[in-house]
């Protein structure tokens, strides 16, 4: 059940960051990034980071 409710705050919270990042606003755009960053970001990102590693 808690896994349920975690799946679906992190897909709530990735679908706010995709809308942050239509927005033409610096502070949205930031926010949809730190966003990205706790839910574990789009899968782009996820790249970015493997090869960080």
């Amino acid at each position: 059940m808690a896994e349920n409710f975690l799946n679906k705050a992190k897909d709530a919270a990735k679908s706010v960051s995709d809308k942050l990042k239509n927005v033409d606003n610096e502070k949205a755009q930031q926010a949809s990034e730190q966003i990205d960053k706790f839910t574990g970001g789009n899968k782009e990102d996820n790249n970015d980071n493997k090869d960080e590693k």
